[in-house]
Order: structure tokens, then C-alpha cells, then sequence
């Protein structure tokens, strides 16, 4: 599996945010993409997942390009992000937001399977075995029956990639996955992404915690200037004279 973003450009009005944006996904590494504020790396996250379209370059996936599909196809395609501002259903609970997650299904509605006395297919079965299992693996199946917006914030960002999950997609592009939250969810949160590169999805993420990016990242992908420069670890990344000034 390997996702290609190829001499990527993309500004607004007159201000250049990418100017020549060229980089590799593979399965089973973690990739962080950092820069400074203003940088453009949700732009980036943007135009790769099919929510803007970019100016110039190509983007790829396993040989085929997604240049102007719409997010939905490009989802489709195993292609998944999550947004800073959490798109989750607060009047549903987290089994439901799970469910309501997945694929287009075949038969019945999925919310006819919560009905109670209802009598319930094959394929709607394994959808909420599998939504369970998805939980579990998240740590919150043990508050699927509570709604999204009375759990804990930690909880939500926990919720909000066991979502992005439900369509058991190959890429997952992951803005900001820890922000605001404790050590305690942040490791949590660590952990579950460390079991999806073991699964062989490849992630791109975008945070700023640099004990979180450390404990997790294979690579450190640095956008400035409109260009994105690769190291292999983030001791290179903290010691290299460009990032230094960038941050200054």
C-alpha cells in the first residue's frame, strides 16, 4: 500500500501555502507532519483526503489518482481523516456515532438494530460486533451506552478515531489526536495508534506534543516554505538549523 503526493501546490488569492509538496506513505509507518502555525499542514490534510482541491501536482493511491475525486469517494477508496473540531453526534451514544460511521449498508437501517424488540440481520449483527470490538480496542466499550457529549473530552478523541476506523481504511490522516487531552488518554490514544501500524494502515498526523511525537513517530515530515522536508527521526528534526529558525 503506498499513498503519493507529487509536486502538490495550492494557494489562496495571493498568499502561496504549498508551493512544491512531494512525499511517500507506506503501510505500517507512523509519519508525523509538523510546522509552524500557518504552515498549511491542514490545508495539506485537506487536498490528500479530497475536501480542497490543489492547484498543481498529483496525489495517488496504489497507482491510481484521486486529483479532484470528492472526500467521500476518496474515503471510499481506504482514505480516512479527523478533524480538529470533532464531528461527533452528541445526542447519540458511542456505539451509535460508531455505527453510523460505517459503509453504506445493505437492508435496513443501521439505528433499526437499537430498537428493542428488534429483530435483527446477519450483516447488522456483525456490523455491531464489529463496532464493539472497535471500542474495545479504543478503551470506551465500556461506556458505549452513554451519549457522545456527556463523556469525558479525552473519551471524545477516542471516539472520534474509533470512528475514523469503522471503515477499516488504509491510510487515516489525524489532525491534532491528542490536543488538550491528559497523559493518561494521550497514551491511550499512543496505543491504539501503535496497533493500527501494526495492523500495516500507514497515518499521517499533525501534533505539536513532542512527547507524543516522539514515543510514536518513524518520521518527521517538516512543512516550510511550501515545502516538506523528511527526517528520519525527531532528534534529527529538533537539531536541524532550518526547524530552529522556523521556530525562532
Amino acid at each position: 500500500m503506498q499513498l503519493s503526493v507529487s509536486h502538490i501546490a495550492k494557494s489562496f488569492g495571493q498568499h502561496q501555502v504549498l508551493t512544491d509538496v512531494s512525499f511517500e506513505l507506506s503501510g505500517g509507518k507512523i509519519d508525523v507532519l509538523m510546522g509552524t502555525n500557518g504552515s498549511g499542514k491542514t490545508t495539506l490534510l485537506n487536498i490528500v483526503s479530497g475536501f480542497l482541491p490543489q492547484d498543481k501536482g498529483d496525489v495517488s493511491f496504489d497507482g491510481t489518482r484521486t486529483n479532484h475525486l470528492p472526500a467521500y469517494r476518496i474515503s471510499r477508496m481506504g482514505i480516512t481523516r479527523t478533524f480538529q473540531d470533532m464531528r461527533l453526534i452528541g445526542k447519540l451514544s458511542v456505539l451509535e456515532n460508531v455505527l453510523l460511521s460505517f459503509p453504506a449498508q445493505q437492508g435496513e437501517r443501521w439505528w433499526k438494530t437499537l430498537l428493542p424488540n428488534r429483530k435483527i440481520t446477519q450483516e447488522q449483527q456483525k456490523n455491531l460486533d464489529q463496532a464493539m470490538g472497535i471500542l474495545k480496542t479504543c478503551f470506551i466499550d465500556d461506556i458505549a451506552g452513554s451519549k457522545a457529549a456527556e463523556i469525558s473530552y479525552g473519551q471524545q478523541k477516542l471516539l472520534n478515531l474509533a470512528c475514523s476506523m469503522a471503515n477499516d481504511p488504509q491510510v487515516l490522516l489525524l489532525d491534532e489526536p491528542v490536543a488538550g487531552v491528559n497523559i493518561a488518554y494521550r497514551d491511550k490514544l499512543a496505543e491504539v495508534i501503535r496497533k493500527l501500524k501494526t495492523e500495516g494502515k500507514a497515518l499521517l498526523i499533525i501534533e505539536h506534543n513532542t512527547d507524543f511525537i516522539e514515543s510514536i513517530a518513524d518520521r518527521i515530515l517538516f512543512l516550510n516554505r511550501g515545502r516538506v522536508t523528511a527526517f528520519d527521526d525527531y532528534t534529527s528534526f529538533k537539531n536541524n538549523e532550518e526547524v530552529k529558525e522556523a521556530y525562532i
